[in-house]
């Protein structure tokens, strides 16, 4: 293969990837809270932290740990994780992958903690 086509696919397939990055949106829900995406117009409730055992911030760990979410998306309950699998699920044409868990766990009281809260992002299959 050419050193020219070779790198036309590269350049290519990078533009592809900055489209797809492009097409997400990114949505940040309270606990207990409802959302509505757009354009995928997919209700998403941000139901309950189910377990958390990510490496507070201070602490040093053998492992980074993991959270464990439930979102209700159009009225179904699907398992989030961190770290773990499954981190995403395809709904209809859409894919919602957890990519935040607030707060983050630290090893120091925190006095000014922000409410919990996911973020997710939604992309276009």
């Amino acid at each position: 293969m050419s050193l020219k086509l070779l790198s036309g696919i590269v350049y290519f397939a990078s533009f592809q990837m900055l489209a797809i990055a492009q097409n997400a949106a990114s949505y940040t829900i309270p606990l207990g809270k409802t959302i509505t995406a757009t354009p995928s117009q997919l209700t998403i409730q941000y139901r309950s932290l189910v377990a958390d055992s990510r490496c507070p911030t201070g602490a040093r760990c053998v492992w980074q740990g993991d959270a464990q979410v439930v979102l209700a998306i159009a009225g179904q309950d699907y398992t989030f994780h961190t770290t773990l699998e499954p981190q995403s699920h395809v709904i209809g044409r859409y894919r919602v992958r957890l990519t935040q868990v607030e707060p983050y766990p630290s090893i120091k009281p925190q006095s000014t903690s922000k409410p919990a809260s996911v973020t997710v992002a939604i992309e276009p299959q």
